[in-house]
């Protein structure tokens, strides 16, 4: 019998495989017969690789390789940023202060920034102007390696630039250490002046900061005067700097453990059962018979193996994620132990009291239909998703005949995308090796389609696309090979897993250091990469998840529920803030939503207008069956009680549905019978609101209340027409918003005006320029979603 038992255990443990899923989907380059090859309008600036290869776009280090290149490089802790004028160099931030925005009210305040200041300037005596360049990347977007120089001359310093790096390295060839700062210098090992060698330096400053300068390669030394410290000589030798602790054992752990530095980082992911496991394996230089010390953010600590690494009393704080704790360990092993399971349908079925009126409405939405015409990616992505959600709800009920009709209607309207036969068709970049919009390609149209030509937002647009693809193909696997390469496609444009995919850079848009997405692109910014609508990004993993369950893909569908918990556990960390949060600043948790989260701030605020209704609704929409294990009751609770239920009453339109699709988790009752007549967002269809409200647990019994009604919501539409105040088709000045409509939206039957109320927000706002606004000039496709046009566009 015992014999039997572990034979028993043995086979079964056996039958449980890992999954790699770092796997290529294809490595087959795209087609340029469907998918035009174009070079980039914006180019990459001071790129010098050593060989060509798929570039981020979306990773912190874009800033350098746009513009003039001195926007900051935010890696956690530090903030680089290189000096365009004298000292010509690289200046260090690591003030550990945040600056806090106006009051809300007594509990809140708008936004918190992370202050930037050049605390140390680094440079050579040899450089007489800004002379740098990126000459290496690696591949999952962790790390660059900069390098200044002296035009004709030996002299350089290069700098390995990696996530969460314990210190700041220079790798001195020939070069003159030159060291300056914003503050005074003190003391220099406690001398007020002249020269000292050594190969450690305590730099005292005089706003209470000291800084730690060590050397690998033997002593140098420095000459302090006017406020800066010299090399005597050009060296040949690496530096290494970080911030002084109050600690002593924290400070002698950082002496032990200079010698070894990080240079980037290999990505290794696997899923076994319901378990997912991701791996950084830090690529390293300088003493590697030395362990690293590194540092980490709360949400690896949650989840790190402490066999892998180990914590330390090094601490510092990041830029906007909280509190930072060194661990020591040349790999980190990070495990999910309970991967999503849910499927294409809410986990319980509606509740009975709801059905009829639910049947009764997808009989309505599925003879009314939905316009699937190709206008945007946003837009049409999020009018196909609404419409494959009938098609899986008609499958449910059985309703054979529209579940027909329904089917063969999304597949037709699929065929246009698939084919390659709409406007503003996607197109293959060769510079930035990705799948892009035609739409903003030209000339001031950057803007266009969110921005989507020039890397914005695509986890969002493509997401919508991938889930509408699951759906589908749960319903007819026939249709499958007709739109699986197109589908594979978005998939590895947006998040390629392999490194032997070299047709797309490995994860444009999930940053496994962050583990959250980035929607910003090639867009230079003060603050760095933000992102803003985190329900969209839970909705390109679950639309990738349901892809390879529908496909039979165990990979993708692995892929897909690792990065979903990995992103779940940091948008409850970082995003989506309970009484309980204690990583973010007590002044802005009570705000219960980042809005727009920035690498060095989160303001309460959204792209498209200040009204509460936009910045939490952005955070809810697409509500699916995988809502409600990110939005959890606590939170939502929380967050009506304080500040949804004073709002919901005058909320813009279709926001009205988002807000009380998202009270359903705490009152599905209430939300239901508001849900039979609210005006509707462009991304949702009555069925499915009922159908969501009603598959949530009977929690009627919650502390949730609705505030007294200050309209009607069945009464509240969305106007045909904009109403006029003069300067539509004239403003601005120094180029009409008209005047900007790309080739793909006049194709697509939308025009362009100035829209002063735009400042409100509103459907199609801020397209290309502020306060221009899509409209539609089509009949076919007014308020679907987007206003009619007035009579001059």
């Amino acid at each position: 019998m015992i014999l039997l038992r572990s034979l028993t255990l043995l086979i079964t443990i056996s039958s449980i495989t890992s999954i790699d899923v770092l796997v290529p989907i294809s490595t087959t380059t795209p087609s340029s017969s469907f998918y035009p090859y174009i070079a980039h309008p914006r180019q990459p600036q001071r790129l010098s690789l050593p060989q060509k290869r798929p570039l981020h776009t979306n990773k912190f280090y874009t800033n350098p390789l746009l513009g003039p290149g001195n926007n900051p490089i935010i890696t956690h802790p530090f903030v680089l940023f290189m000096n365009l004028e004298s000292p010509y160099g690289i200046s260090i931030s690591c003030t550990e202060q945040l600056a806090l925005g106006q009051q809300i009210d007594s509990t809140r305040v708008k936004y918190f920034i992370n202050v930037i200041l050049k605390n140390i300037q680094v440079s050579a005596t040899e450089f007489t102007a800004q002379n740098f360049e990126i000459i290496n990347v690696d591949d999952p977007g962790f790390a660059l390696t900069l390098k200044m120089r002296q035009q004709n001359s030996q002299s350089s310093i290069t700098m390995p630039i990696v996530r969460g790096m314990a210190y700041v390295t220079f790798e001195y060839n020939s070069a003159t250490p030159k060291i300056s700062t914003t503050h005074a210098i003190l003391s220099v090992n406690g001398q007020a002046s002249g020269r000292i060698s050594g190969k450690r330096f305590e730099i005292a400053l005089n706003n209470g900061q000291t800084w730690l300068l060590y050397t690998l390669n033997g002593d140098i030394t420095l000459e302090f005067r006017d406020n800066q410290l010299f090399g005597t000589q050009a060296i040949t030798n690496v530096l290494r700097l970080t911030k002084k602790q109050s600690d002593s054992y924290a400070n002698s752990l950082l002496d032990s453990h200079v010698s070894v530095y990080p240079t980037g980082c290999q990505l290794k992911a696997d899923v076994t059962d319901s378990k997912g496991t991701y791996t950084f394996i830090w690529e390293r230089k300088g003493d590697i018979t030395k362990n690293l010390l590194h540092y980490t953010l709360a949400h690896h600590r949650q989840v790190i193996s402490t066999s892998s690494a180990t914590a330390t009393p090094v601490q510092t704080q990041s830029a906007s994620k909280g509190p930072m704790i060194g661990y020591i360990g040349n790999v980190w092993i990070m495990t999910e132990d309970s991967l999503s399971k849910m499927t294409y349908l809410a986990p319980r079925p509606p509740a009975p009291e709801y059905e009829d009126s639910i049947v009764a409405q997808l009989r309505r939405d599925i003879t009314d239909g939905v316009n699937l015409g190709v206008t945007d990616y946003y837009f049409t992505g999020k009018a196909f998703h609404k419409y494959a959600l009938l098609c899986l709800l008609a499958d449910y009920y059985r309703e054979t005949s529209l579940r027909q009709q329904c089917i063969n209607t999304l597949e037709s309207a699929f065929d246009v995308l698939i084919t390659g036969k709409n406007a503003n068709a996607l197109r293959y970049d060769t510079t930035w090796s990705g799948l892009i919009s035609a739409a903003g390609l030209a000339p001031s149209q950057e803007l266009a389609d969110f921005g989507n030509s020039y890397y914005n937002d695509h986890h969002y647009h493509w997401g919508y696309f991938i889930q509408t693809g699951a759906l589908i193909a749960y319903l007819d696997p026939n249709y499958i090979p007709k739109m699986k390469n197109w589908v594979e496609s978005l998939i590895r444009d947006a998040n390629n897993p392999s490194t032997q995919d070299t047709n797309f850079p490995q994860f444009r848009y999930f940053d496994w250091y962050s583990g959250h997405s980035w929607s910003q692109g090639l867009f230079e910014s003060a603050d760095g990469k933000d992102q803003e609508s985190t329900s969209e990004e839970i909705n390109f993993h679950y639309g990738l998840a349901l892809w390879g369950l529908s496909t039979q893909s165990k990979t993708l569908e692995s892929l897909g529920r690792l990065m979903l918990a990995i992103a779940k556990r940091t948008i409850q960390t970082y995003f989506l803030m309970d009484s309980d949060n204690k990583v973010m600043p007590k002044e802005f948790i009570a705000n219960k939503v980042t809005g727009i989260f920035f690498e060095n701030k989160a303001d309460y605020a959204t792209w498209f207008g200040p009204n509460p209704e936009f910045i939490h609704g952005i955070q809810m929409l697409p509500s699916t069956p995988i809502t409600e294990e990110v939005r959890l009751p606590k939170f939502v609770e929380e967050e009506w009680s304080t500040i949804m239920s004073k709002v919901v009453g005058s909320a813009a339109g279709g926001w009205k549905s988002i807000l009380y699709m998202n009270y359903a988790i705490i009152n599905r009752g209430e939300a239901f019978n508001q849900l039979l007549s609210a005006p509707l967002d462009d991304g949702l269809t009555r069925t499915w609101a009922l159908y969501w409200a009603a598959t949530r647990p009977n929690t009627n019994g919650g502390t949730g209340t609705l505030p007294p009604t200050t309209s009607n919501p069945s009464q509240v539409t969305t106007p045909t027409a904009p109403t006029t105040t003069g300067g539509e088709c004239t403003m601005p000045l120094n180029g009409p918003c008209t005047s900007l409509t790309s080739p793909g939206d006049k194709d697509a039957g939308l025009g362009m005006y100035y829209d002063q109320t735009c400042a409100q927000g509103g459907v199609g706002c801020h397209h290309v320029k502020e306060n221009c606004r899509l409209c539609a000039k089509n009949p076919a496709i007014v308020n679907n979603p987007f206003v009619k046009c007035p009579p001059c566009v």
